[in-house]
Order: structure tokens, then C-alpha cells, then sequence
């Protein structure tokens, strides 16, 4: 009897620091979410990437001691136990990520830029840690909180960057090249901010179509109408691609057989909005002006060299890449040696320009961490899509459906740019990801009828 006593009264203890543990990561990540869109350091060398980055890696850093640390939820499975439980995809997807990292590692130890690389890696590692943490019980008791966070954050970067559209309103004096890069917002440049926008734009599509109470259908679709009339300003077509893309898996899902009316409905709406406003009409035309003479670097935003530089560098060191975080000291050589082999100028606007990214987060991989690493995440990326497509397929919740969404639109966005790369658009993905792959199990668990 006393044993039992013994046990009760440390379970009834336990039970406050486990609440106290997933509240202190939720408000850590809530943090980063809002810090990551919002905050500024005018006085910084960097002053939107600097202290973005900074507020991330702090909060992640938080969160994760919060969440790992402390007592967890007696209810809540262990890392082995939500290993062991689900399908093989979701299984293979946590395997195969884990030995994507273990090469970068090796791929960091052994770069010819070793100081830099390591230094990288260390960021890499600390976001790499919002994969569990998407995964752990933080975000399944505060996942409405961190979305409602996203979603607000991502309003009043809407909200400024059409102000700036119009000329009311300019926070902050930047030196430009071009009237397209004035909106950026408090995420700084217009590109990361449009990113930001199309995963906003899926997410309020989302709940638009699936949510049961009225005030939350009504909040996504305000959001979904700032966040869709900001990304039309900003001009990005790679965003404006993923939204696209997001949009069609949620309404694929949702709809079935008849999604092809609103699908059609949202490419119309899509090309009334370009015939409707002239900057993006002229960048329209300029697309297909680069189509017809074959002005193919035109058509690519010019990301031909940084595509280039980084084939070259797979190809020079095709097992461990040049190590995480070269990609911006390799880039001039490469593209170089990519042109004498390809016989052919990768021209920029600037002749100054370089290029810090690959424009391809998946091509990024292969050319620092090597062709290995490369396929392991290609694979992990595949098999967690194949465990969220399957839980969809059998009929669960509708946050199952919202991150396919969030996740096909994040997926395309890393084609042609890299949003895995900058805090505003890595911190919700990598929520995403974890979040999805938890709920990726077999029908009638309970983290299904949980929802």
C-alpha cells in the first residue's frame, strides 16, 4: 500500500512540470514564430536575417530543453514507442533523416572549409531539432496556439507590404534595386516574405474549408484574403506556384472527384488577378517574351549560374559535398567552371551578384553535404508523404489534410528557392514536418482520435 501511495503522490507531482515543460516550449516556439516574421534590428549589419536567426535559434533552443528535459505527460509515447507504432514510411522517414544529418556531419568534418562548415552546422543542428519538437507533446497541446501565431504574424507582414505597395507606409529606408523589392515587410526581402505568404495562404485555405466554428472560418478567411492580396503584390511566381500547389493537394483532398470546379475556379482567379494588376501583368509578359526568344536566364530569375555552381560542386566532390554552409564561397569558382564546361555565360542583372544559396534547397544538399546525403533526403521526404498521403487516404482528421497541404506547397517552394535556409520560413516547415510525421500512424490510435 505504501508503494502505491509512494507511486501516486509522484505521479500527482510529475504532472505540474509536465504541463509547466510543454507550456514553456509552446510559448518558446510561439516566440520564434512571431520573432522569426516580426522583429528588427535596424542597428545590425544584418538587419532582418541577424536577429531573425538569432530569436530562432534561442527559442528552439528553449523549447527543446522544455520539451526533452523536463517530465513529459505520462500519456505521451516515447521516442522508441512512436518509432515502433505507425507505418514503415513514417519509420523509414525518421531513419533515413537522422542518417542525412550523420553525414552532414562527416561532410562538415571533412570540407576543405572546414571552420566555416562546422560553424554552419551548428544552426543546422539546432533546427534540425524542430523536427521532434513538431513531433513531441508541446506542439500537440499548443498546435492551435503556434498556427493562430503564424497566422497573425503573417497578417501584418501582409498588411505593411501592401501599405508599402501603395506608398503609405515605409518602416524602414532600404536601399533597392527595382520598385518590386520595397514590400518586403519586417521579413526584409520581398522573396522570403512571399514564401512566408503562400504557406500562410495554404494553411487559411485549410481551415477555411475543413474548420467546424464559424469565428475560426471567418479569421482564415480574412487571413486567406491578406495573405493572397499581399503575395499577389510581391510578384514572386515561385510563391505564387507553391500556393498554387498547396491549394490544388487541399482541394484535391477535400473535394475528391469534384475539385476540378474550384481548381479551375483558382487558376481563373489566379489570371484575373495578373490581367488586373499591371506589375504582375508586365512581369507576365516578360516571362513570355523570355519563352519565345529563349531567354532561358531571364525565365529563371537568373538561378541558372547558382543551379550550375552547384551541379559542378556535386560533381567534384560527389560523396561528402564541400560541407554545410560553402555553397556561398564555392559559388564563383564553380559557376565559372560551370560555364567552361557548359560553354555558355550564366549571366546576372548585377555584375556583382553572387549568389549564398543554391536556389534549390534539394540541389543545396547534394553540393555541400554530397550525393548520398542528397538521395537520404530525398528518400525521407518521400516516405513522409507517403505515410501522410496514407493517413489522409483513410479517412482521419482534417489537420492531416492541412499539412499535406502546407507541406506540397513548402516542397514546391524548395525547388526554386530555399526556405529551409532562412528562420521566417525554415521555423513553420520544420513544425510541419515533425507535427505530420507524428500523426502519420495506423487508424485508431488514439493521436488519431485525438485529431
Amino acid at each position: 500500500m505504501a508503494k502505491k501511495r509512494r507511486k501516486k503522490e509522484t505521479a500527482a507531482a510529475a504532472r505540474p512540470a509536465a504541463r509547466a515543460g510543454a507550456l514553456v516550449a509552446a510559448a518558446a516556439l510561439a516566440a520564434a514564430l512571431a520573432g522569426t516574421a516580426l522583429v528588427v534590428d535596424t542597428e545590425a549589419a544584418a538587419a532582418f536575417d541577424a536577429p531573425k536567426r538569432l530569436i530562432a535559434l534561442l527559442g528552439i533552443a528553449l523549447a527543446a530543453a522544455a520539451a526533452f528535459l523536463l517530465p513529459g505527460p505520462s500519456s505521451d509515447p516515447d521516442a522508441a514507442a512512436l518509432l515502433r507504432r505507425g507505418p514503415r514510411s513514417r519509420r523509414a522517414a525518421a531513419l533515413l533523416t537522422a542518417a542525412a544529418l550523420l553525414l552532414a556531419l562527416l561532410a562538415a568534418l571533412l570540407s576543405p572549409r572546414r571552420p566555416v562548415s562546422l560553424d554552419a552546422l551548428r544552426s543546422v543542428a539546432v533546427f534540425a531539432l524542430l523536427l521532434p519538437l513538431g513531433a513531441s507533446a508541446a506542439v500537440v497541446r499548443g498546435r492551435h496556439w503556434l498556427a493562430g501565431t503564424f497566422l497573425g504574424a503573417t497578417a501584418v507582414n501582409a498588411i505593411v507590404s501592401l501599405l508599402e505597395s501603395r506608398g503609405l507606409f515605409h518602416p524602414f529606408a532600404l536601399e533597392t534595386f527595382g520598385s518590386r523589392q520595397e514590400t518586403g515587410a519586417y521579413a526584409g526581402n520581398v522573396g522570403y516574405l512571399a514564401i512566408t505568404l503562400s504557406l500562410a495562404t495554404v494553411l487559411s485555405l485549410g481551415l477555411l474549408l475543413t474548420a467546424v466554428r464559424p469565428r475560426v472560418r471567418v479569421a482564415a478567411a480574412v487571413s486567406l484574403v491578406l495573405d493572397a492580396a499581399a503575395l499577389l503584390v510581391n510578384q514572386n511566381l515561385t510563391a505564387l506556384t507553391a500556393a498554387l500547389a498547396g491549394a490544388a493537394v487541399l482541394l484535391a483532398v477535400v473535394h475528391g472527384r469534384r475539385a476540378a470546379l474550384p481548381m479551375a475556379g483558382a487558376v481563373l482567379a489566379a489570371a484575373v488577378a495578373f490581367a488586373a494588376y499591371p506589375p504582375l501583368r508586365f512581369r507576365a509578359r516578360e516571362a513570355v517574351a523570355a519563352v519565345r526568344t529563349g531567354n532561358w536566364d531571364a525565365l529563371v530569375s537568373f538561378r541558372g549560374g547558382a543551379w550550375a555552381a552547384g551541379v559542378e560542386m556535386a560533381r567534384d566532390r560527389p560523396l561528402t559535398g564541400y560541407g554545410p554552409g560553402t555553397f556561398g564561397a564555392e559559388y564563383v569558382p564553380h559557376r565559372l567552371a560551370a560555364e567552361i564546361r557548359a560553354r555558355h555565360r550564366f549571366v546576372a542583372p548585377l555584375l556583382t551578384s553572387s549568389y549564398a544559396e543554391a536556389h534549390c534547397d534539394y540541389l543545396q544538399v547534394f553540393s555541400e553535404a554530397g550525393t548520398p546525403a542528397g538521395l537520404l533526403v530525398l528518400a525521407a521526404v518521400g516516405c513522409l508523404f507517403a505515410a501522410l498521403v496514407r493517413t489522409v487516404r483513410r479517412g482521419t482528421t482534417a489537420e492531416a489534410v492541412i499539412l499535406l497541404g502546407v507541406l506540397a506547397a513548402s516542397a514546391t517552394a524548395a525547388l526554386t528557392w530555399f526556405p529551409l535556409q532562412r528562420p521566417v520560413t525554415a521555423v513553420p516547415i520544420l513544425l510541419a514536418a515533425g507535427r505530420a510525421w507524428r500523426i502519420s500512424e495506423e487508424p485508431g490510435s488514439s493521436e488519431e482520435a485525438g485529431g
